[in-house]
């Protein structure tokens, strides 16, 4: 019997199942999520055979039997977990993106405004000394972070970009995301160019978007710089909206992008089209900043917009995940699993589409961290005004390479602790 239901949530979608039973108990939910997986998952020929009961729940289950490569993004989470996230725009945590520097230095990349660290005055290009006396490394540092309860405490030293330390406890919380981390317009040599940082494609950031590129239209933007290098994706919708903002007014009721499932749900393929919005610009060509933490939905928009505009990008290239996902929750309240499993990919009008190495970039910059975002001098916004031809200056300093570090499944997407 069906025991899940479905609806469209995100490069994701949700699904539901119906079931007869009134308890988890009379559910076998690694096998109706095994039997899920055999009829949904994209590459569901690849599955191998396995006993789902060998596995202690379903997040495990799906764990194993993804075909990676190329699926790294298949997961399993709680639908509290995801309806927070999605809907609600939180997630538990403290409120901060981090990285780890080629010698295992800790520096902070971005912060929420609802955080903690926010209103102690801590924010990017600061380092994580310790936590609760312990110095981080990529070994140890998800188990000193601590699990992502509401409560859990932890005693930080911080030094700043200036070598001051300082020491902070704090708790774990519900975290409000603001996924526009900063915005501005910049006049030089007579032109307006708009940029941004966006982190992520929730049902936030589509009222977020639309005050900031009304902001743009009204300022007479002709430059659009786009930061997208921490955008880890979300709902398919958002990243429309966006796409929209920045080309309907050229590709209004082209093809966005069509789904493609595979050959058991072939019905459910199916076009998105341009459309304008009253705040789209008119502009010819999109700047956008990359980074392999630039995945899913951001994407997507980038990929979207290429048949039909300018894109040019600028920082590296991105992490390749040309494919989106349903979410499958059961109807029975009692379960409190969502299974997110790839279950299609989406190309653009020109039918491309496989990515899985990244997007390469136009123009190769350093994600510079130790600088605010915004400011001209840091590299990647300063190529790209460089690539615009607006009368910067290369700037010239030694970087430090920094591999941003997440949680696994949602939190890889949130990309935040």
């Amino acid at each position: 019997m069906n025991r899940f239901k479905l609806a469209i949530l995100l490069l994701l979608g949700l699904a539901a199942f119906t079931s007869c039973e009134d308890d988890e108990q009379k559910v076998n939910v690694n096998k109706e999520v095994y039997n899920l997986m055999k009829d949904w998952y994209y590459w569901y020929d690849q599955l191998p055979n396995v006993d789902p009961n060998s596995y202690p729940d379903p997040v495990e289950l799906v764990k194993a039997i993804r075909v990676n490569p190329p699926d790294r993004w298949s997961y399993v989470t709680t639908k509290q977990e995801l309806d927070a996230y999605y809907k609600q725009a939180v997630y538990i945590g403290f409120g901060f993106g981090s990285a780890f520097t080629a010698d295992n230095k800790l520096i902070i990349t971005f912060v929420f405004k609802t955080s903690p660290l926010y209103a102690n005055g801590i924010g990017r290009g600061w380092e994580i000394v310790s936590i609760d006396g312990q110095t981080p490394t990529p070994d140890n540092y998800t188990s000193l972070i601590g699990p992502s309860e509401v409560g859990v405490t932890k005693t930080f030293v911080f030094k700043s970009p200036t070598g001051q330390t300082t020491q902070h406890t704090f708790s774990k919380a519900q975290i409000e995301m603001n996924t526009v981390l900063m915005d501005s317009v910049y006049t030089i040599n007579g032109k307006k160019v708009g940029y941004f940082v966006l982190k992520g494609f929730i049902e936030l950031t589509a009222t977020e978007l639309e005050t900031v590129f009304q902001k743009f239209k009204n300022a007479g933007v002709s430059e659009l710089i786009c930061d997208l290098r921490y955008n880890g994706g979300g709902q398919v919708n958002v990243s429309q909206l966006l796409g929209n903002l920045i080309g309907g007014s050229i590709a209004f009721g082209r093809v966005f992008g069509q789904y493609i499932h595979n050959n058991k749900h072939s019905d459910k393929n199916s076009y998105l089209y341009f459309s304008t919005n009253q705040y789209s610009l008119e502009i010819q060509r999109a700047v956008f900043i990359t980074t392999s933490s630039t995945a899913s939905a951001s994407e997507l928009v980038i990929n979207a917009l290429k048949p039909h505009m300018d894109v040019v990008l600028v920082g590296s290239k991105t992490h390749g995940k040309p494919v989106g996902m349903y979410t499958f929750q059961f109807n029975d309240p009692s379960i409190d699993w969502a299974i997110v499993p790839v279950c299609f990919s989406i190309r653009n009008s020109n039918n491309e589409g496989d990515y899985y190495d990244g997007i390469p970039v136009t123009v190769e910059a350093a994600d510079d961290i130790f600088t605010p975002f915004g400011e001209v001098t840091e590299s990647s916004l300063n190529s790209a005004l460089n690539y615009l031809g607006l009368g910067t200056k290369a700037v010239t300093k030694s970087y430090v390479t920094a591999q941003p570090i997440t949680g696994k499944g949602l939190y890889e997407e949130i990309g935040a602790w």
